[in-house]
């Protein structure tokens, strides 16, 4: 529901409609209100139980299949070390899973930390403390510099009142607030000068206001609720998946196949069954949820490593995917702090550089003096105790502009003491303080370049005061229009010199504010980071549309645009554009748009949802609450960790530990990369189980003794496959890596060039499998079709361990296919990663152990092989490799 134009409507109609007094406040007996519109508190979420949550990490089709496969082990085939081995897996994914997911249950709990513990109230005429939580409408509450905002108000009064609402509005510059009427509706949140809202901090001043909505009717409760959904799935949860609900589709049309031929052959229904399980076993990938979760979590500590936290593990593949970052502008792209980098002195204008001024023509000393000395003394910020400078961050970017060029604000006020002022207003739009001098009194003053211009009538150029002629002040207005088209922040400096202190304010306004002394102008701005220039040309080259989303103005926003180059030939759009348009309005124009200026929360979670109806991949970052309902509905969200508010961080998937947009790109490589490393392992994994399911399935064909019993084939995915797919998960990046663009989207890993060569190349490894069984079966004298898979003998134990051990043996060597796919295997690239070639040794070590160590031949029913059983094997693997070694580098275009 929308919220009520509480900006548009003068004070005493509010007043009216609230029934309260500005004065008196609320009667003391009006606790009726807080029974009607609830306690000013964001609600409790229904949260999942610890064990609920935890029993939610079963909740995907593999897992199912999974543990329908240990059921079927455990109750029909006895297989203890089966179901054993399926849970260990289960139990597995289930821990990291949620110790990953319990974390992002406290996002409304972080939110509900930002609202102000105790409020200053004023009822039935009398001042007191209340807890915030108890105010209600109509309360008249007073507010001061340090506050935390109690609740949603409209101002009454306000007196030199500083507002900082970057967690609101993502704007780093304070709100000056007045008590003024707006006469706009639409106007955003950041130009509403006389509301104030929960949660934002004020800096400076002070002011009276009347509640007009508390708890959720608040604009951060609107905000609470837009991050109350659920997360979105990643394209890898839904990959694995499809890939879930695809194998055991393909598993119970082939078991139930298997079953009927066995039948119409002559086996038994129960030997039949019991084959057509084995097939399942051999079919569905068991390591595959274990290895995926361990690739990402390695992948989680590499990001580490670069200042990228995660607190999700599938945002990892996600970052790799993504097609679009929407940034925020403070603190993200920029250093979030005022920085003077222009000065207009003179009538020359001149730029800061490393504490040097640097300019069209050299300007004199005396004039930069005053002008540093005004900026310094018409200043409220200071040093505390450790030097750090506290105050508006307007004014603390004065004193370090000082700093910079020698001038200390501390000797200035031992020479020059302040002895009155008249106070930043927003209606006077300037501040005025009078300092005590050698030979009388200065006044001097700073604010609006317009308002300052209009009390000047004289100028100082090169250590002179001359009239300020008329073409001379319009040059003075053209600059400051310049700059401010540029997306500076401009101050006018002025002074002058009087005999006697003003008896009062009155006079000091009438008279002392009167015939200034131009000093110059000081233009000041946020600047960018000085890498996100660079990182912005990566994503550009990498494929990727990058959106600055801010809440500052058009101007600023589009100003550091321009110095990073992220225009790039793209638009501007407004948030009163943007709030005209539907998703589907916005979705149709949103490729050419590279800054969105003045935004709202609704607006952000709309730039995402409209990219995402393009069918884009979306990565939002950000800092203020405001950014958290986008950072949680996008495909990744990530948050600034050294500015960002808790909320932000809480709903995140991604959390920057240096705030650096540069470590983005780190992410993104790091994420393509896992994807490369996944797509290759799974592919792989699944090779190989083809090879093991056509394997039982051929041979229970064509009538021969089932070669592969289901504990040997469990043991091959767990181990023997698991350490190579873990190795093949730490692959290094290939040399294109972030010159692609991004993965098509819809594109799967189980596409259909992939799934036929991942069917081509299992149905070569069974040839050699069978043709190593068959072998053995005629080594050691055993009847081929003779249906001795049903008495199981010592030959047929050995012939088994043959083919068991050939199946090891090739799926080890298959997985150096897969380190590239343009290399030979007999290359020496192929033997470049370490951990795979470990891995493989481990795993064939680990194969020799379960064949020659007594009690393991017993578990996994294996025989001991002698020489002329190993050059059976031998015999069988040579030719597959061959095959699939030809077969891969002439089809190959360098990439899986």
């Amino acid at each position: 529901m929308a919220q009520p134009a509480w900006h548009t409507k003068a004070v005493d109609e509010i007043i009216a409609e609230l029934r309260t007094d500005i004065t008196s406040g609320l009667p003391e007996d009006e606790a009726w209100r807080l029974e009607a519109c609830g306690p000013n508190a964001l609600p409790e979420k229904a949260r999942p139980t610890a064990l609920a949550l935890f029993l939610s990490q079963f909740n995907d089709f593999i897992i199912w299949v999974l543990v329908a496969a240990a059921l079927v082990s455990g109750l029909l085939l006895r297989e203890l070390t089966d179901t054993l081995a399926i849970v260990a897996i289960l139990l597995l994914n289930a821990v990291l899973g949620f110790t990953q997911e319990y974390r992002a249950e406290q996002a409304l709990d972080a939110l509900k930390k930002l609202t102000a513990p105790q409020a200053r109230v004023v009822r039935g005429g009398v001042e007191e403390r209340l807890p915030a939580r108890d105010l209600v409408p109509g309360d008249i509450i007073l507010i001061e510099g340090g506050d935390i905002v109690p609740a949603d108000a409209r101002l009454v009064s306000a007196g030199a009142l500083l507002v900082g609402e970057a967690a609101l509005t993502g704007e780093s510059e304070t709100a000056a607030k007045t008590a003024t009427t707006i006469s706009d509706p639409n106007i955003p949140i950041g130009d509403r000068d006389n509301m104030v809202y929960l949660g934002t901090i004020v800096s400076a001043g002070h002011g009276r206001a009347v509640v007009v909505a508390t708890g959720l009717a608040t604009e951060m409760g609107r905000i609470a609720e837009l991050i109350q959904g659920g997360a979105e799935r990643t394209p890898l949860q839904t990959e694995l998946n499809s890939v879930g609900r695809g194998i055991a589709v393909i598993v119970i049309a082939v078991a139930a196949i298997v079953f009927v031929t066995g039948l119409l052959r002559g086996f038994s229904p129960v030997f039949m069954f019991l084959a057509s399980v084995s097939l399942a076993v051999a079919a569905i990938p068991e390591g595959l949820p274990a290895i995926v979760t361990v690739t990402l979590a390695l992948s989680v500590q590499a990001m580490a490593q670069h200042n990228a936290i995660v607190r999700r593990l599938s945002a990892v593949e996600t970052l790799g995917a993504t097609t679009v970052i929407c940034t925020d502008k403070t603190g993200t792209l920029t250093q979030n702090r005022m920085t003077v980098e222009r000065i207009y002195v003179g009538g020359h204008m001149s730029s800061l550089a490393d504490g040097h001024i640097t300019g069209e023509a050299a300007t004199s000393a005396d004039d930069i003096t005053k002008l540093l000395t005004i900026a310094t003394l018409c200043n409220d910020a200071h040093r505390i105790g450790d030097g750090k400078l506290t105050g508006d961050p307007t004014e603390t970017a004065l004193i370090s502009f000082a700093d910079a060029l020698g001038q200390r604000k501390e000797l200035l006020e031992i020479e020059h003491p302040r002895v009155g002022e008249i106070p930043f207003d927003s209606e006077r739009k300037r501040m005025t303080t009078i300092n005590r001098d050698t030979n009388g009194f200065l006044v001097l003053t700073k604010g609006a370049p317009e308002v300052v211009l209009s009390r000047c009538e004289y100028q100082l150029v090169n250590g002179h005061v001359q009239q300020l002629s008329a073409k001379a002040r319009s040059h003075i207005i053209e600059t400051t229009s310049t700059l401010s088209s540029e997306g500076y922040r401009n101050l006018a400096l002025a002074y002058k010199t009087i005999d006697a202190k003003p008896r009062a304010a009155i006079e000091a306004t009438d008279k002392v504010e009167r015939d200034l002394v131009f000093a110059g102008l000081i233009s000041m701005a946020d600047p960018p980071r000085p890498e996100v220039a660079t990182a912005i040309k990566t994503t550009q080259t990498a494929g990727m549309h990058v959106v600055m989303v801010t809440g500052d103005h058009k101007l600023t926003a589009r100003a550091i645009a321009e110095r990073i180059g992220l225009l790039d030939n793209k638009y501007v759009l407004t948030g009163a554009e943007l709030g005209a348009m539907d998703v589907s309005a916005l979705a149709a124009t949103i490729e050419n748009i590279a800054v969105l200026s003045r935004v709202n929360p609704e607006d952000k979670v709309k730039i995402v949802q409209a990219f995402k109806q393009r069918g884009d991949i979306v990565a939002m970052t950000g800092d203020g609450v405001n950014d958290a309902p986008a950072v949680k509905k996008a495909d990744v969200g990530i948050a600034m960790g050294k500015v960002g508010t808790d909320v932000t961080k809480e709903a995140s998937d991604v959390i920057l530990a240096d705030d650096n947009f540069a470590t983005i790109v780190a992410a993104v490589r790091q994420g393509r990369l896992t994807y490369d490393n996944l797509k290759k392992f799974i592919l792989f994994l699944l090779s190989c189980n083809a090879s093991e399911v056509f394997t039982v399935f051929i041979a229970l064909m064509i009538g021969l003794p089932v070669p592969l019993l289901p504990v040997q084939i469990l043991l091959t995915n767990l181990i023997t496959d698991g350490f190579p797919a873990l190795a093949l998960g730490v692959e290094p990046p290939a040399g294109d890596l972030m010159r692609r663009q991004p993965r098509r989207i819809g594109e799967g890993i189980l596409s259909r060039p992939r799934l036929v060569r991942v069917i081509w190349q299992g149905f070569v490894l069974t040839i050699g499998i069978l043709g190593a069984f068959v072998g053995a079966l005629i080594v050691e004298g055993t009847p081929l079709f003779s249906g001795g898979g049903i008495v199981q003998t010592s030959s047929l134990s050995t012939a088994q361990t043959v083919a068991f051990t050939t199946m090891v043996a090739i799926q080890l060597l298959h997985s150096l296919n897969y380190r590239t796919a343009a290399t030979t295997l007999f290359s020496r690239e192929v033997f470049l990663n370490r951990y795979l070639l470990i891995a493989i040794a481990g795993s064939f070590a680990l194969q020799l152990v379960i064949i020659y160590v007594p009690f393991l031949q017993s578990l996994f029913n294996t025989r001991p092989l002698g020489v002329n059983e190993w050059l059976v094997v031998l015999a069988a693997i040579l030719p597959a490799m061959i095959i699939i070694d030809v077969t891969k580098t002439r089809n190959s275009v360098g990439r899986f």
